[in-house]
């Protein structure tokens, strides 16, 4: 239990900007986050930084945890700017970018699109918005990769259905289906090499 009466709340405030973003994780919940006798104000200012810490060090799981009761705190309490930047802007813009980084793809570009709408200007929302499209092309299509699972299951059917049955009871069919068997293999093979093919460039 850490002796808060001991403890300058000031001293606290003025160390958490000395350190760097790594040491500003440990100290914030060690010094900080169950800290009574720091005012809401500081505390909350500090709690932003904590979280923009967690971006920077690429701990978005954890970012995204915290980000939403922030987010709401700052709406409700009216907090407009956060180091000379619109703080809501800000929180939204590190959520969006976070979903991003963990290739999230519609989580980030639902919050990008709110985000056009209050700064259309903004190019590297933009840019985002972007970047999703051409990620979220043909490599990550339900409809490709269905047609993939869909050609090996039909490749699978017709050669069982020739072993079984048009071999031994219509073999006048049997080349046909043979035919079809290994063109529908060879179609979802190279479909499915091309699709991860463009994953593999698109995550370079």
């Amino acid at each position: 239990m850490v002796p808060w009466e001991e403890i300058n709340p000031d001293e606290i405030y003025l160390r958490f900007y000395t350190l760097g973003y790594r040491e500003r994780l440990s100290y914030f919940e060690k010094y900080v986050r169950s800290n009574p006798y720091i005012g809401d104000k500081e505390k909350n200012e500090m709690a932003i930084d904590h979280l923009l810490a967690l971006f920077e060090l690429g701990k978005y799981e954890k970012f995204l945890y915290e980000v939403d009761p922030m987010i709401e705190y700052v709406v409700d309490q009216n907090i407009y700017r956060h180091n000379g930047e619109d703080a809501f802007y800000l929180l939204l813009f590190k959520k969006a970018a976070s979903h991003y980084n963990l290739e999230e793809w519609d989580s980030a570009k639902f919050i990008l699109l709110q985000l056009k709408k209050i700064r259309p200007e903004d190019k590297i929302c933009q840019m985002l918005l972007s970047r999703i499209e051409r990620k979220k092309g043909l490599g990550h299509s339900p409809f490709w990769q269905s047609m993939v699972v869909l050609g090996f299951l039909f490749s699978f059917f017709t050669y069982i259905l020739d072993i079984f049955i048009i071999e031994p009871f219509a073999y006048k069919w049997h080349e046909v289906a043979v035919l079809v068997t290994e063109l529908s293999f060879v179609l979802a093979t190279v479909l499915l090499c091309f699709l991860c093919y463009t994953l593999i460039r698109l995550r370079r």
